[in-house]
């Protein structure tokens, strides 16, 4: 398997330009990645061995805003905003292994790292909540969190190395 959808129990094999329907869950598997364009514009991409699925999707192009949720099963994603989250933001929720992330005018990515689950924010503003704790991440920012019962660490800066390895695990080769 390369890249699939599964919704209601029945898989296809993802291509280029393969359209993908609310509730698929889109799953890459070894060494393979995915890269998704929502219709407001919004870029989802998996690296491998990721699954996500989109559980919520409410865009109309003739107002502002909207609303998008995300459940990222298991890997590493990277999410680029779209007009979904409006001059506003908030309008968009990652949830993850370890907890939510809300965003605001954002890309962020977040992962299995370091023995962890890593949110690093590329661009705008993320807040990252468990059931411990919450932090809000501006652009170049980060946060490590070991275990569903552990608040994320406070907001710091990843080296050049550790954020290479990171973009490395959704990048095409």
């Amino acid at each position: 398997m390369q890249a699939e959808a599964v919704y209601q129990s029945s898989a296809r094999p993802l291509a280029n330009g393969a359209e993908v329907i609310f509730e698929d869950r889109l799953k890459t598997g070894p060494g393979a990645r995915l890269q998704s364009t929502l219709v407001d514009g919004t870029q989802l991409t998996l690296g491998e061995n990721a699954s996500l699925v989109v559980d919520e999707f409410a865009y109309d192009p003739s107002k502002e805003g909207g609303k998008l949720s995300l459940d990222v099963v298991q890997g590493a994603f990277l999410f680029v905003g779209g007009k979904i989250e409006g001059r506003t933001g908030g309008n968009v929720a990652i949830n993850t292994p370890v907890g939510t992330l809300g965003v605001r005018g954002t890309t962020v990515w977040g992962g299995a790292i370091d023995g962890g689950y890593g949110v690093l924010v590329l661009d705008g503003e993320v807040t990252v909540e468990t059931s411990s704790g919450a932090v809000t991440l501006k652009k170049g920012q980060a946060t490590m969190i070991y275990d569903q019962d552990s608040p994320p660490d406070f907001p710091h800066v990843w080296s050049k190395e550790k954020i290479d390895e990171a973009v490395k695990t959704i990048s095409f080769q």
